[in-house]
């Protein structure tokens, strides 16, 4: 693990969190995290259905929307569950069509709106399945593969963020992001193609 601290101080305690990682590591997170019953977003498309029933089985709390329809509604279900006291909220800062290791905003605004802090993490493998053909290149580790997951450092957005400001932390969380996607491959030996 890169940066266990995090992990340790974040993600294993009742402290609230908001999570994103990029679209090509979600499969795997879903079964990493699903026992600490994370709230996902997940699109509310035919193959969002199918990974919201496989996401289900680990224990996540799913939010069907996207940016591209039902997002709002998502994120209000997400706030919502904060407010009542669930710790996780999490998606895929890319997704769900791309283009990939591009952040879009939507966790930026959660973040903004729960105070609770923005958490990039990603992960890489020394032996992986990458699904060539899709437009996020979607990882799976083969049985008995060498992770590595890394988490960065959180990211509190100041709940009178607006404009410029929210397109910096966009774009902080997507350099982060990226430069964390780096370390992990370099460390696995993955080479992205």
């Amino acid at each position: 693990m890169v940066n266990e601290r995090i992990y340790r101080e974040y993600f294993l305690t009742d402290r609230p969190i908001v999570a994103g990682t990029w679209h090509r590591a979600s499969i795997y997170f879903l079964y990493f995290f699903g026992d600490l019953r994370p709230m996902i977003m997940i699109s509310q498309s035919k193959d969002g259905e199918m990974l919201t029933q496989y996401a289900a089985g680990f224990g996540v709390v799913p939010a069907r929307g996207s940016s591209h329809k039902g997002g709002r509604d998502a994120l209000e279900q997400m706030r919502a569950y904060m407010v009542r006291g669930g710790k996780r909220c999490a998606t895929v800062l890319d997704g769900p069509r791309g283009p990939a290791y591009v952040a879009k905003k939507g966790m930026i605004h959660l973040a903004k709106l729960s105070g609770a802090p923005l958490i990039p993490l990603i992960w890489s493998g020394n032996r992986v399945i990458t699904i060539r053909d899709s437009w996020d290149k979607t990882m799976l580790p083969l049985p008995w593969s060498k992770v590595c997951i890394a988490f960065g450092e959180p990211i509190y957005v100041p709940a009178d963020s607006s404009g410029q400001a929210l397109e910096r932390y966009r774009q902080l969380v997507q350099d982060r992001l990226n430069e964390m996607m780096a370390e992990v491959d370099r460390r696995c030996g993955h080479r992205r193609g």
